[in-house]
């Protein structure tokens, strides 16, 4: 993922990518206290974790792909940190803006994979778990 953030860190040259919004997106990443982005974190997870139960759950192709697209978009749109698609935004930031250091982006990292584990693990394995007893009944 490194590699691919600092290749497109190169591109602003050919108008491609503009080093001031990628700035803005990682400062509202690394900007924000530990406790919203642990929390924001955990739903960004808790999403990823319904995304996998409902694209298994889904019988056809098109609708695992609305599926994908709507959850995936709920993240996007409400920004949240993700430990995945998080790490490159803060990436970009580290490699362009003089404001995001590689602290920030390890401390992001370790807060954000704790949060989406959380929200990932423990809240869909509830469910789940949940779901089979009350199944089983």
């Amino acid at each position: 993922m490194a590699f691919v953030a600092l290749i497109v860190t190169l591109l602003p040259d050919l108008g491609v990518a503009s080093p001031e919004a990628f700035e803005t997106i990682a400062l509202s990443l690394v900007a924000n206290g530990f406790t919203w982005l642990f929390a924001a974190g955990m739903l960004a997870g808790w999403l990823m974790g319904l995304l996998a139960w409902l694209v298994t759950a889904a019988q056809e192709t098109t609708s695992r792909l609305i599926i994908i697209w709507i959850v995936t978009g709920v993240i996007g749109i409400l920004h949240l940190p993700h430990s995945i698609a998080g790490n490159v935004e803060v990436l970009f930031g580290v490699f362009l803006s003089p404001l995001v250091s590689v602290i920030d982006y390890v401390s992001f990292l370790a807060v954000a994979t704790m949060g989406n584990a959380v929200g990932g693990v423990v809240f869909v394995a509830l469910l789940k778990y949940g779901h089979v007893v009350r199944g089983g009944e």
